[in-house]
């Protein structure tokens, strides 16, 4: 049976000013796991995840024969959005990344509205920050700067690996934050702080695989069943 808890997030990120903005921040590689890499904690620490769904626009054709009701047809194929969620660390890398990441579609004019970096590392000091202009200009960047690819693979416990089992993976196009939900913080019993990002993206594409093992760990149809894999190794033959 497939777990929930089971999942690989992964961002793709292609063009060279969006890498070196998150470079500025110490975000620019984001394809590896390694928790000693900073870029790695924004894969590491997702803790929540979707696949996305998809859904038809459907018109109404009416009088078609004597009779007959109204009848729904598809004329278009829409894509929603998708969320994720981040466990943050005392770094508050997620937040950083994204915040980043959404500054930087506003962020084409000359005077630059992204982050500051406070380096003094005490309280005074980042309080101590200045706000940008107030008349600054908003200039929005084409979307071939700031869009990215993510890919979101649902993995399960194999026999070599927690996470060897990929059976399904979607890959959404031209990904971007639209919109950063509000972070909570209060007194009282201590809570990790987790924040959550929802994504747009053009379309998706969908790569299947099957992994139905047999004994010696490949993936090919078999009726020897495993001791983690009950379910999925049903034999389809008396």
């Amino acid at each position: 049976m497939a777990m929930s808890n089971g999942y690989d997030v992964q961002f793709e990120i292609t063009s060279q000013t969006l890498i070196d903005e998150l470079n500025r921040y110490g975000m620019g590689d984001l394809f590896k796991a390694d928790p000693c890499n900073i870029g790695g904690l924004i894969r590491l620490m997702c803790d929540e995840a979707q696949l996305p769904n998809t859904q038809a626009a459907t018109g109404q054709l009416q009088g078609r024969y004597l009779g007959e009701n109204q009848v729904n047809y598809p004329y278009a194929r829409f894509f929603t959005d998708f969320s994720l969620s981040w466990m943050c660390d005392v770094n508050m890398t997620p937040l950083k990344f994204v915040t980043a990441w959404h500054n930087f579609i506003f962020d084409g004019g000359m005077v630059k509205n992204g982050p500051k970096k406070n380096i003094s590392g005490s309280l005074t000091g980042i309080k101590g920050e200045n706000p940008h202009i107030f008349n600054r200009a908003i200039r929005l960047k084409y979307p071939n700067r700031y869009a990215a690819t993510v890919r979101i693979t649902k993995t399960d416990q194999g026999p070599q690996a927690p996470n060897q089992r990929a059976g399904i993976s979607y890959i959404m196009e031209e990904c971007y934050p639209y919109s950063i939900d509000s972070v909570p913080l209060s007194y009282g019993t201590s809570q990790l702080t987790r924040v959550s990002a929802n994504f747009y993206y053009k379309s998706h594409s969908v790569v299947y695989q099957d992994q139905t093992l047999n004994s010696s760990g490949s993936n090919s149809r078999d009726t020897t069943l495993l001791n983690s894999d009950f379910a999925d190794n049903l034999s389809t033959t008396v």
